[in-house]
């Protein structure tokens, strides 16, 4: 017998991976992964190497190669060439404490360096991230109420840290998903664990969802909108065609009265009979001009303007 035909296979080896004809989907070895000391979550996914929970990556970002540790053991399954972060290579466990170690320990010097320098320059900058690139590159995102001149700051950070510095303005939406924290769900941030993308969210969509427009209630930690605000907004926005507008009369079993109310999730509707009389009625106990069924999913008159009141207190 050989002894290519005695050798164990390797058990992270999986073969190449496979690419649906016509379409951007790759069949992966896929899984979630965290950066080591701020925790950030990522979907990571390898072509042709299979990892267990507790292995050190070398992930490949837009912005460089990263340690990552697995949170998952991986598997098979298929995603789209965007919709995950590129395993580089498994690190070896010999290797992996070494590597680690060397990177927190930079991380720290460049977090006592670019605070000590900031002040020293007398820079209105708040540091939220530093990542430290395999490639010896240190990048810094901060915070800062305007516009900020730092080419003086990056000359003596490189020349402190004796590598390659890049500076990266960012917003409040950017820090809450650098610096992480629970949302008033009691989970973590989802911009922080699975978010790869911001969307657009407007106070439409908790208007549609029956959500009072309270910046306590509709507002993150950011002090934005919150992301989950768009997750329901299409299923809303489609249950909501089967209802009649708010402010239309409709007829109910104990006579005629004015919507005030939708409530979508229990497809009822609370309608006003009278001056102080309120009452809810299932949706299929009423009846309206145009029948059971609303001409189109047009929010409440008035709510362009109310838009445009109620965002200058929450995006503000």
């Amino acid at each position: 017998m050989s002894s290519d035909s005695q050798k164990t296979p390797d058990p992270h080896e999986t073969g190449r991976a496979s690419v649906l004809p016509g379409s951007s989907l790759r069949v992966v070895e896929a899984g979630w992964a965290a950066r080591p000391r701020s925790g950030r979550r990522f979907l990571v996914g390898s072509d042709d190497t299979r990892f267990f929970e507790g292995d050190v990556l070398l992930v490949r970002t837009d912005r460089g190669d990263l340690l990552a540790t697995a949170l998952q053991a991986s598997s098979r399954t298929t995603l789209q060439a965007d919709g995950y972060v590129r395993v580089v290579r498994r690190i070896q466990p010999a290797e992996a404490g070494n590597l680690l170690a060397r990177a927190e320990a930079r991380e720290q010097e460049a977090r006592v360096a670019f605070v000590d320098l900031v002040r020293r320059h007398d820079l209105d900058m708040h540091l939220s991230d530093v990542e430290v690139l395999q490639d010896g590159r240190v990048l810094f995102s901060f915070t800062a109420p305007g516009r900020v001149d730092f080419r003086g700051l990056v000359r003596d950070l490189a020349t402190a840290m004796h590598a390659r510095i890049e500076l990266r303005q960012i917003g409040v939406r950017d820090e809450a998903r650098c610096t992480g924290g629970l949302g008033p769900c009691g989970l973590p941030l989802c911009c922080a664990s699975f978010l790869r993308d911001f969307t657009a969210v407007t106070i439409r969509m908790a208007k549609v969802q029956g959500l009072v427009p309270n910046p306590q209630k509709v507002s993150g930690l950011c002090g934005r909108l919150m992301c989950c605000l768009a997750y329901e907004h299409p299923c809303y926005c489609e249950m909501q065609k089967a209802f009649p507008k708010v402010g239309a009369m409709v007829t109910t079993p104990k006579g005629e009265g004015k919507v005030k109310e939708l409530m979508i999730l229990r497809n009822a509707v609370r309608v006003s009979l009278g001056p102080g009389m309120f009452e809810e009625f299932p949706l299929a106990d009423l009846q309206w001009k145009g029948g059971q069924k609303a001409e189109e999913s047009a929010a409440p008159a008035g709510d362009e303007a109310e838009d445009a009141d109620d965002l200058k207190g929450l995006e503000g």
